[in-house]
């Protein structure tokens, strides 16, 4: 890698870890573009060679930290209920961690249709399931018939509804609890039906 490039990975890096800090303490609508620079050291100019707008950054705080939760998932040695349980309480832990303020703007910006995150990253979120379920098929742990969509798209309507809920309440139950809850419950449960016994 040249020097370039690694220099301007470094001023990202700093960017987004600077506005992952002020957003944490201060709460989004808080913090300005001109706040995150000066924490990160970097010119105000820096934040547009990379970053549209405040928004940009708060999803690409989560995105590499999804990318290993994802990671993480697959190699579980459990089950296919283990394996998608990890997915969504290792991710609720990672939202609970980035703190109520950060989930609170993520929330605004899924419901906003101008902002393309809330989209994409609901879009991950279900493919991610679906990959679990898809591949638990492949492997011979569960039956073809299993109604993979419908499952999918049940599973991340619950995982959205837990993140809003707490969002909205200012914190005020455990989500990740609320999530493994759900997935050692009515997960576990539901795909009963449809584990081969080997």
């Amino acid at each position: 890698m040249k020097v370039r490039q690694r220099r301007a990975q470094e001023t990202r890096a700093k960017i987004v870890a600077a506005a992952e800090k002020l957003i944490s303490e201060r709460g989004f609508d808080a913090v300005q573009i001109i706040d995150i620079t000066n924490e990160a050291g970097v010119g105000k100019g820096s934040f547009y060679t990379y970053f549209k707008r405040k928004e940009d950054v708060v999803a690409e705080i989560a995105h590499a930290r999804f990318e290993d939760i994802h990671g993480n998932s697959t190699q579980q040695t459990g089950d296919v209920c283990d394996r998608i349980t990890s997915f969504l309480t290792d991710s609720m832990e990672y939202i609970k961690e980035a703190g109520i303020r950060i989930a609170q703007q993520w929330v605004r910006g899924v419901v906003d249709p101008d902002n393309p995150d809330g989209v994409n990253k609901l879009r991950y979120d279900r493919d991610v399931i679906h990959g679990l379920i898809e591949k638990a098929i492949q492997n011979g742990e569960l039956d073809s018939n299993i109604p993979i969509e419908k499952m999918t798209g049940w599973i991340a309507s619950e995982y959205y509804g837990i993140v809003f809920c707490w969002a909205l309440t200012d914190g005020e139950n455990d989500p990740t609890e609320a999530m493994r809850d759900f997935c050692q419950g009515m997960v576990r449960h539901y795909l009963k039906q449809y584990i081969i016994q080997r």
